[in-house]
């Protein structure tokens, strides 16, 4: 991890009891989680911003990820 820097955030419970779960199913650290998920809506951002969609495959239905 280069140049990293030490934040604190206050987080509602039910995101910090999310955020264990994650965590514990992926056998990693919540830090890591956080990071992945940063990274992701990064992706997704830059994705969108660009005029491109996000689909969710389920089985055989297609779903668009909306953003706001």
């Amino acid at each position: 991890m280069d140049n990293a820097v030490k934040t604190s955030v206050y987080l509602p419970e039910q995101a910090v009891e999310a955020l264990k779960k994650m965590a514990k199913k992926r056998g990693t650290t919540m830090a890591e989680v956080l990071r992945h998920a940063i990274a992701t809506e990064d992706f997704l951002d830059q994705a969108t911003s660009r005029g491109g969609e996000v689909l969710v495959k389920e089985g055989k239905s297609v779903k668009q990820l909306v953003r706001f």
